[in-house]
Protein backbone atom coordinates (compact mmCIF):
# COMPACT_ATOMS: atom_id res chain seq x y z
CA UNK A 1 0.00 0.00 0.00
CA UNK A 2 2.92 2.61 0.71
CA UNK A 3 4.67 1.77 -2.32
CA UNK A 4 1.31 2.39 -4.35
CA UNK A 5 1.13 6.25 -2.60
CA UNK A 6 4.76 6.21 -4.00
CA UNK A 7 3.65 5.58 -7.24
CA UNK A 8 0.63 7.93 -7.05
CA UNK A 9 2.85 10.49 -5.80
CA UNK A 10 5.79 9.82 -8.50
CA UNK A 11 3.03 10.07 -11.20
CA UNK A 12 1.74 13.06 -10.25
CA UNK A 13 4.52 14.87 -10.10
CA UNK A 14 5.78 13.92 -13.45
CA UNK A 15 2.18 14.52 -14.68
CA UNK A 16 2.60 17.67 -13.60
CA UNK A 17 5.85 18.80 -14.69
CA UNK A 18 4.82 17.58 -17.96
CA UNK A 19 1.84 20.03 -18.35
CA UNK A 20 3.62 22.98 -17.21
CA UNK A 21 6.57 22.14 -19.82
CA UNK A 22 4.26 22.06 -22.52
CA UNK A 23 2.33 24.96 -21.34
CA UNK A 24 -1.25 23.31 -22.34
CA UNK A 25 -3.98 20.95 -20.89
CA UNK A 26 -4.85 19.81 -24.21
CA UNK A 27 -6.14 16.03 -24.35
CA UNK A 28 -3.41 15.23 -26.26
CA UNK A 29 -0.27 16.58 -23.99
CA UNK A 30 -2.59 14.94 -20.70
CA UNK A 31 -3.01 11.22 -22.33
CA UNK A 32 0.77 11.86 -23.51
CA UNK A 33 1.77 12.97 -19.81
CA UNK A 34 0.06 9.94 -18.01
CA UNK A 35 1.70 6.84 -20.37
CA UNK A 36 4.79 8.57 -19.57
CA UNK A 37 4.13 9.44 -15.84
CA UNK A 38 2.95 5.91 -15.22
CA UNK A 39 5.80 4.02 -16.93
CA UNK A 40 8.32 6.07 -15.26
CA UNK A 41 6.45 5.43 -11.76
CA UNK A 42 6.41 1.81 -12.58
CA UNK A 43 10.06 1.00 -13.63
CA UNK A 44 11.67 3.72 -11.29
CA UNK A 45 10.25 4.33 -8.44
CA UNK A 46 12.16 2.20 -5.98
CA UNK A 47 15.06 4.40 -7.14
CA UNK A 48 13.24 7.80 -7.21
CA UNK A 49 11.79 7.35 -4.15
CA UNK A 50 13.92 5.91 -1.11
CA UNK A 51 11.80 5.89 1.41
CA UNK A 52 7.85 6.11 2.43
CA UNK A 53 6.13 9.30 1.33
CA UNK A 54 4.49 11.37 4.26
CA UNK A 55 1.89 13.97 4.71
CA UNK A 56 5.10 16.03 5.12
CA UNK A 57 6.28 15.27 1.92
CA UNK A 58 3.06 16.51 0.47
CA UNK A 59 3.07 20.11 2.64
CA UNK A 60 7.06 20.66 1.35
CA UNK A 61 6.05 20.41 -2.23
CA UNK A 62 3.22 22.29 -1.49
CA UNK A 63 5.47 24.79 0.06
CA UNK A 64 8.07 24.52 -2.88
CA UNK A 65 4.35 26.02 -5.18
CA UNK A 66 4.32 29.08 -2.58
CA UNK A 67 8.54 29.27 -2.72
CA UNK A 68 7.92 29.87 -7.06
CA UNK A 69 5.29 32.08 -6.65
CA UNK A 70 7.02 34.28 -4.41
CA UNK A 71 10.19 34.06 -6.42
CA UNK A 72 7.75 35.09 -9.45
CA UNK A 73 6.39 37.81 -7.77
CA UNK A 74 10.13 38.82 -6.27
CA UNK A 75 11.26 38.41 -10.34
CA UNK A 76 8.91 41.00 -11.71
CA UNK A 77 9.32 43.66 -8.85
CA UNK A 78 12.77 44.04 -9.19
CA UNK A 79 12.82 43.79 -13.00
CA UNK A 80 10.44 46.87 -12.72
CA UNK A 81 12.77 48.66 -10.15
CA UNK A 82 15.45 47.80 -12.31
CA UNK A 83 13.71 49.13 -15.47
CA UNK A 84 12.80 52.33 -13.18
CA UNK A 85 16.64 52.93 -12.31
CA UNK A 86 17.66 52.22 -16.31
CA UNK A 87 14.90 54.41 -18.00
CA UNK A 88 14.37 57.47 -15.81
CA UNK A 89 18.02 57.73 -14.88
CA UNK A 90 16.76 57.03 -11.40
CA UNK A 91 19.98 57.47 -8.93
CA UNK A 92 21.39 54.18 -7.62
CA UNK A 93 22.57 53.71 -3.55
CA UNK A 94 24.65 50.47 -4.31
CA UNK A 95 25.71 49.07 -0.88
CA UNK A 96 26.87 45.61 0.52
CA UNK A 97 24.49 44.83 3.68
CA UNK A 98 24.58 42.36 5.80
CA UNK A 99 21.38 40.37 6.27
CA UNK A 100 20.52 37.36 9.05
CA UNK A 101 18.97 34.40 8.14
CA UNK A 102 17.65 31.50 10.30
CA UNK A 103 17.84 28.35 8.45
CA UNK A 104 19.96 26.02 9.32
CA UNK A 105 20.53 23.46 6.64
CA UNK A 106 23.21 23.46 3.97
CA UNK A 107 20.46 23.43 1.18
CA UNK A 108 17.88 25.81 3.45
CA UNK A 109 21.10 28.73 3.26
CA UNK A 110 21.97 27.82 -0.52
CA UNK A 111 17.84 28.10 -1.36
CA UNK A 112 17.64 31.37 0.37
CA UNK A 113 21.01 32.87 -1.39
CA UNK A 114 20.67 31.61 -4.61
CA UNK A 115 17.29 32.80 -4.38
CA UNK A 116 18.46 36.85 -3.32
CA UNK A 117 21.40 36.22 -5.86
CA UNK A 118 19.04 35.27 -8.80
CA UNK A 119 16.39 38.09 -7.63
CA UNK A 120 17.74 41.54 -10.23
CA UNK A 121 19.70 43.89 -8.35
CA UNK A 122 21.38 41.78 -5.34
CA UNK A 123 23.64 39.22 -5.46
CA UNK A 124 24.81 37.24 -1.76
CA UNK A 125 28.87 38.06 -1.84
CA UNK A 126 29.52 36.00 1.20
CA UNK A 127 27.57 33.58 3.42
CA UNK A 128 29.13 33.86 6.79
CA UNK A 129 27.78 30.61 9.01
CA UNK A 130 28.87 31.04 12.04
CA UNK A 131 26.94 34.13 12.40
CA UNK A 132 24.40 33.08 10.23
CA UNK A 133 24.60 36.27 8.31
CA UNK A 134 24.88 36.91 4.29
CA UNK A 135 26.25 39.88 2.61
CA UNK A 136 24.45 41.04 -0.33
CA UNK A 137 25.18 43.31 -2.94
CA UNK A 138 22.51 45.59 -3.21
CA UNK A 139 22.32 48.29 -6.05
CA UNK A 140 19.70 50.63 -4.88
CA UNK A 141 20.30 49.56 -0.68
CA UNK A 142 17.01 51.71 1.00
CA UNK A 143 18.74 50.78 4.82
CA UNK A 144 21.67 49.74 6.17
CA UNK A 145 19.30 48.28 8.91
CA UNK A 146 19.95 44.16 8.68
CA UNK A 147 17.07 43.44 9.98
CA UNK A 148 15.27 46.53 7.30
CA UNK A 149 17.24 44.72 4.94
CA UNK A 150 16.01 41.14 5.52
CA UNK A 151 12.21 42.20 5.50
CA UNK A 152 12.37 43.40 1.56
CA UNK A 153 15.45 40.74 0.24
CA UNK A 154 15.29 38.15 1.58
CA UNK A 155 12.59 37.22 4.96
CA UNK A 156 10.17 35.26 2.88
CA UNK A 157 12.53 33.04 1.16
CA UNK A 158 14.57 32.60 4.17
CA UNK A 159 10.61 31.65 5.94
CA UNK A 160 9.73 29.34 3.37
CA UNK A 161 13.24 27.65 3.21
CA UNK A 162 12.81 26.99 6.83
CA UNK A 163 9.55 25.18 6.62
CA UNK A 164 11.15 23.14 3.32
CA UNK A 165 14.13 22.28 5.42
CA UNK A 166 13.78 22.97 8.60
Amino acid sequence: MKRLANKLAVILVLLSFTVLSAGSIRLYTLFLGVIISVTVALLFEKMLVKRTLSIRDVLKVLYLVEYLLHFIYAEIRAHIELSKIVLLGKRVKPAIVSIPYTVDSDYGIAMVALSVTNTPGTIVVHVDKESKTMFVHWINADTFDPHKAREEISEKFDEIARRIFG
